[in-house]
């Protein structure tokens, strides 16, 4: 019997399965997410899929090292095929899950995978506020947000539904840059932004880099320190928010999953919370609220 099969509790136990270690927990939320956001082409999607599914059902595929190894793999050549790949979370994904097949290896797989986990979410998150607060010239003078919530279609309902702009409005805007799209001096696209976009865009800009800034600091300092006890509200209230604008479930997903495999074993209030939150990401995903908003407005 391996370490990695000695340390998974029965599901029958009397404390319940929840108040077992979340390194399982977190270990079947990463394949769900890949089950409900498949990745790469019909090659590397296929694999995927399938060791997804076959370790959801089967318990010995779950614990194998092997089986994460291979997923490592196809989520590295994923990015590797596809480079330079400006999807972040796809570097991310590679690195947990050789994270998951190197502790599943060693003789105390959950210790091992929260300091990943913990590592892992607090690095990420700091080199996106050193990239966003210092290095960038386009964050914080807010017209990153500005710029993306007029050109890109998958923000079309927050920028309608808070930033006081209509579909014709942002067509407008589309058209014009997509007639600019070659010219050297394209037109900026504040020329069809209103009031309500810049308040909206300012606070977005400016809420995003706090929380990571919290998050960073939360899962990097120990966690009895003043900051390290905000670790987990830190994370959850970001994916809790973020994910309701931003469309990238499958980016959640996989913090959520990574913030459960570093709870404390006795931590299973927070469990709860982060299967919760991995539940209303998938509802922000799936059910259209700002069509709700808008009718309001």
């Amino acid at each position: 019997m391996t370490a990695a099969e000695r340390a998974e509790p029965s599901a029958s136990s009397a404390s319940g399965w929840l108040d077992a270690q979340g390194f399982w927990i977190a270990l079947r939320l990463t394949l769900l997410d890949l089950l409900l956001v498949p990745i790469g082409d019909w090659n590397v999607r296929a694999a995927v899929l399938l060791l997804a599914g076959a370790g959801l059902i089967h318990g010995g595929i779950l614990r194998s090292p092997w089986t994460w190894f291979a997923i490592a793999l196809a989520s590295g050549w994923r990015v590797f095929a596809d480079w330079p790949l400006a999807d972040n979370h796809a570097y991310l994904l590679a690195y947990w899950c050789l994270g998951v097949a190197l502790a599943l290896g060693g003789s105390m797989p959950g210790l091992d995978l929260a300091r990943t986990a913990r590592l892992l979410i607090g690095l990420s998150f700091s080199f996106a506020v050193l990239w966003k607060g210092l290095l960038s010239v386009d964050y914080v003078d807010e017209s990153f947000f500005r710029s993306l919530l007029l050109t890109d279609y998958r923000f079309e309902e927050p920028a309608i539904a808070f930033g006081g702009m209509t579909p014709s409005s942002l067509e407008e805007g589309w058209s014009l840059i997509e007639e600019n799209r070659h010219a050297e001096d394209k037109p900026a696209p504040a020329t069809v932004e209103t009031p309500a976009l810049r308040s909206l865009a300012r606070f977005a800009t400016w809420s995003t880099l706090l929380m990571e800034a919290a998050v960073a600091l939360s899962f990097l300092l120990p966690r009895r320190s003043v900051w390290g006890r905000l670790r987990d509200p830190a994370l959850l209230v970001f994916c809790a928010t973020t994910y309701a604008i931003a469309p990238v479930p499958g980016f959640g997903w996989l913090l959520l999953a990574m913030g459960l495999a570093q709870c404390p074993e006795d931590a299973r209030r927070t469990r709860w919370l982060y299967l919760a939150c991995f539940a209303l990401v998938l509802l922000h995903d799936q059910v259209p609220w700002f069509d709700a908003v808008s009718w309001f407005r």
